[in-house]
């Protein structure tokens, strides 16, 4: 069976569970986020939601990595599909397969992390003017290319998500101590929390438990998140 790059293999079948429980944290997120943008009419929460389908996305393509790997059959379909494509089976369509897969769901992440950062700076007219939309334009870029290194040399892809998870975390520090809100502090200890779980996955050539403590940290933090934008929906 091919390998989930450092998954350990006593954790197979439940990242499954992890990834779906996740990808509808994340889905809800998103609804709220435009929910709360309905509301308030702040665009802010419009780009926050469209971040969080990014995440669910991510989640999504790993979902059915995840099926294709562990499931017979689904490899079966997912042979024949790419069969016209590759003009062969086996290991070619699988690493294939492989690649795109973690491609999408790196570059997805990514994106979603920048989207994120970028909204969670002070409030100003934001992603209107020229030279904003054409430094998004280089951010795409850089976030395309990191993922397709990433697929090759995955703690490039963690590195850089702990870049821009520790400039959010800080970003909206900086929000609490302006603001004094308790869903400031929330939300960054959520961020936290995701930033820890990908610092986990770091180390887990070291330590293989690491690898459900950052699935477990993720999944909390995203909740959180999930908690406070009920919490907003429902003030």
């Amino acid at each position: 069976m091919f390998n989930l790059f450092a998954t350990p293999d006593w954790f197979n079948h439940l990242d499954i569970i992890f990834t779906a429980v996740t990808l509808l944290i994340s889905l809800l997120i998103s609804a709220y986020g435009w929910k709360i943008y309905k509301l308030s009419s702040d665009r802010r929460f419009a780009y926050f939601s469209f971040s969080f389908l990014l995440v669910s996305l991510a989640f999504l393509f790993k979902l059915i990595t995840l099926g294709n790997v562990y499931f017979a059959p689904v490899r079966e379909i997912t042979g024949e599909i790419l069969r016209p494509i590759t003009k062969s089976g086996g290991e070619t369509y699988r690493n294939l397969f492989y690649r795109v897969g973690f491609f999408l769901q790196m570059a997805s992440l990514l994106g979603s992390w920048l989207l994120i950062y970028l909204v969670s700076q002070k409030s100003r007219s934001r992603l209107k003017k020229y030279h904003e939309l054409t430094q998004i334009g280089l951010f795409v870029y850089l976030v395309l290319l990191i993922a397709i290194v990433s697929t090759f040399v995955v703690p490039v892809f963690f590195v850089t998500s702990l870049v821009l998870l520790s400039l959010i975390v800080l970003n909206y520090y900086r929000n609490y101590l302006n603001t004094g809100k308790d869903n400031a502090w929330l939300v960054m200890v959520a961020f936290f929390l995701i930033l820890l779980g990908h610092l986990a996955f770091i180390f887990i050539q070291y330590w293989e438990v690491l690898y459900f403590a950052g699935m477990s940290l993720m999944s909390l933090g995203f909740l959180l998140i999930l908690i406070v934008y009920r919490m907003v929906t429902r003030a």
